[in-house]
C-alpha cells in the first residue's frame, strides 16, 4: 500500500479484526462470527438489519440469485461494520500467500456471501480468487485512514514542546 493512500481496500488482518475483534475488556478475545458472537447468525434470506443476523444460504432456500442491498446485509460486527458476514464476499488487500510480491497473485477474501453455508462465515474461514474475476459473489469494502482529531493534534504539539523544553535544560 503506498504510504499515502486515504482510501485502500482493508489487508486480510485489518478486515478480520474489523470483523471478529471483542473491543471491549481487558482480555479482549475474538468472535467466531463478525456478529459479536460464538453462535452462527440468525438467517436474513433477502437483506436485513436485525442484531446478529446475516445474508446467506440462499441456495438452500432457492433465492433468486442476488445479494443484498448494501443498507439490508444484515446485524453490525463489534466495531459497528456491516455485512461482514454473509451477502458477499469481500477482498482483501493481502494476497492469500501472505507475500504480496505480485500483483496478479489470488488474493484474499472473507466473510461468505449470500448463497453458501454458515461455514465460511466463521472466523477460520479463509478463500481466495484471481484479482481479475468478476461474480455477484465477490464484493469489496473500502477502508480509510481516519484523520487526527483536534484535541490529538494540540496533544501531539504539546508533547512536542515539553520534549523540546527538556531537551533543551540538561544540555
Amino acid at each position: 500500500r503506498h504510504k499515502n493512500a486515504f482510501y485502500f481496500l482493508p489487508s486480510e488482518d485489518e478486515w478480520y479484526k474489523a470483523a471478529y475483534h471483542q473491543n471491549t475488556g481487558v482480555n479482549a478475545n475474538y468472535w467466531d462470527y463478525a456478529t459479536g458472537s460464538n453462535t452462527a447468525p440468525t438467517q436474513e434470506l433477502t437483506g436485513g438489519t436485525t442484531p446478529g443476523s446475516a445474508v446467506y444460504d440462499g441456495a438452500a432456500a432457492g433465492i433468486p440469485a442476488d445479494p443484498a442491498d448494501v443498507t439490508q446485509a444484515g446485524g453490525l460486527s463489534p466495531y459497528g461494520t456491516m455485512g461482514q458476514n454473509g451477502n458477499v464476499f469481500e477482498w482483501n488487500e493481502s494476497a492469500f500467500d501472505g507475500n504480496n510480491n505480485v500483483n496478479t497473485a489470488d488474493r484474499g477474501i472473507r466473510g461468505g456471501d449470500w448463497f453458501i453455508t454458515e461455514d465460511f462465515l466463521r472466523s477460520s474461514s479463509r478463500a481466495n480468487n484471481t484479482p481479475t474475476v468478476e461474480s455477484s459473489l465477490v464484493g469489496f469494502r473500502v477502508a480509510s485512514v481516519p484523520e487526527p482529531s483536534a484535541a490529538v493534534l494540540t496533544l501531539m504539539g504539546l508533547g512536542a514542546l515539553l520534549f523540546k523544553r527538556r531537551a533543551t535544560r540538561s544540555l
